[in-house]
């Protein structure tokens, strides 16, 4: 499935910067900056999950991340991902590993617009309970909450 990424500029702020080899429509870009509400435009996928975080299961709203690294990446192969938060967290992704698990970047949990004080803007979530104990152990410290940027890594296919 192909997505279109919006185009107009908007006043809202930008809540998150994805850089890399980027191609789309024909365009290579370096960079690419979102808005909440252009986040909001792309495909997304809800997923219902308890964690280390909240032990009753909570439902989070995101884009299916991917989609969106297939999207504008899908002429190269995605080898890593360097993730940042806002709070100074940071942390290199093996993005062929994680990929398969359906990540999201959740944006709303429990129907509200998540915040900063609530691990927003995006958090990075997986479904926990499809996971087995040892990829629980590798992935947890893939979860960036407050991730506001994304370096994408590639390799030619």
């Amino acid at each position: 499935m192909i997505i279109l990424l919006p185009t107009t500029v908007a006043a809202s702020p930008v809540i998150l910067t994805i850089t890399g080899n980027i191609r789309h429509q024909g365009e290579s870009l370096e960079q690419l900056e979102f808005t909440l509400e252009q986040l909001q435009a792309l495909p997304q996928r809800e997923l219902t999950t308890a964690h280390l975080w909240a032990r009753e299961p909570h439902r989070y709203l995101g884009p299916d991340l991917a989609l969106l690294m297939e999207t504008l990446f899908g002429h190269a192969r995605i080898t890593t991902l360097h993730l940042e938060g806002l709070n100074g967290y940071s942390v290199a992704v093996d993005w062929p590993a994680l990929a398969p698990h359906q990540p999201i970047l959740a944006w709303q949990e429990n129907g509200k617009t998540m915040s900063r004080r609530d691990k927003g803007p995006l958090w990075l979530l997986l479904p926990f309970e499809r996971l087995s104990e040892p990829q629980l152990s590798d992935f947890r410290h893939y979860m960036v909450w407050q991730l506001h940027k994304i370096r994408v890594f590639t390799e030619p296919r």
